[in-house]
């Protein structure tokens, strides 16, 4: 009967599970995220995900994003400092959050795995001034980062819903819901302060202020009816000079000729 061979008696010796147990896989988690297994990163930055391993010196470990392993791009690329494995990404977009994991390897043997949740800081950008004319529709959008929940705050009612003449509706160049919010016909009483707020799933929140103002729907016709009262009064001053002026002169002509002119 055939020994086996020394390598493979070591290899085998190698990922027993005593062995295996002794490698530890930690990730730079957010300190207040740890238990979450997630990590927060802003969106046109650059962001490092760090994967440590102790317990054997001869590891190696490749990046997944979801069941895909991660290419190094233009954007992407992966550094090693010792057993330190690290995946950098430059100019972060909202489509890098996700699930990733750093998977650990020995002799072409995968050996470990530990995962970590990338998610966007929420941020949210509003118009700060917007003005309509009575009756005409209100429309405003709220521009969210991080794919949070969004409720709306008008004056002192909070929205998460459309009711009543508020309608939330989907802006269509979001992906995220009530990020549009629509009164069909506006009225004095809506001229009052806006208010968009963005939740994310961790407790994230940020908001932004619009301060609408309503006009009167006459509101363009008085200045024109000003300026035609205005030349209205010149043109009768204009009028009764020219009229005075003429029965001044009429009268002056008179008086200088001679009672033989005048005869």
């Amino acid at each position: 009967m055939q020994r086996p061979s020394l390598k493979i008696i070591l290899s085998l010796l190698l990922l027993t599970p005593a062995v295996l147990s002794e490698i530890n896989v930690d990730l730079n988690y957010d300190e207040d995220l740890r238990a979450q297994q997630s990590k927060r990163f802003d969106v046109k930055s650059h962001f490092q995900i760090k994967c440590s391993v102790t317990g054997d010196d001869s590891v190696d470990a490749k990046w997944h994003k979801g069941s895909t392993e991660v290419k190094p791009s233009e954007r992407v690329s992966t550094s090693k400092q010792g057993t330190v494995f690290s995946l950098n990404v430059k100019h972060a977009t909202e489509e890098d959050a996700g699930n990733y994991e750093c998977v650990v390897f020995k002799d072409d043997s995968e050996v470990k795995r530990a995962n970590i949740t990338l998610v966007s800081k929420v941020y949210v950008k509003m118009v700060a001034n917007l003005n309509f004319v009575e009756g005409e529709a209100i429309k405003m959008v709220c521009q969210v980062v991080g794919s949070p929940t969004v409720t709306w705050m008008v004056g002192n009612e909070t929205y998460d819903e459309s009711r009543d003449r508020v309608l939330l509706e989907k802006d269509p160049e979001s992906n995220v819901e009530n990020t549009m919010l629509v009164i069909k016909e506006a009225q004095m009483s809506d001229r009052t302060e806006y208010k968009c707020m963005a939740t994310n799933a961790y407790g994230d929140t940020a908001d932004g202020t619009t301060m609408v103002r309503i006009k009167d729907k006459y509101a363009a016709l008085w200045p024109f009816l000003g300026i035609c009262a205005e030349v209205f009064v010149l043109c009768a001053i204009i009028l009764i000079y020219e009229k005075k002026r003429n029965k001044t002169e009429l009268e002056e002509s008179d008086t200088d000729q001679s009672p033989d002119q005048k005869h």
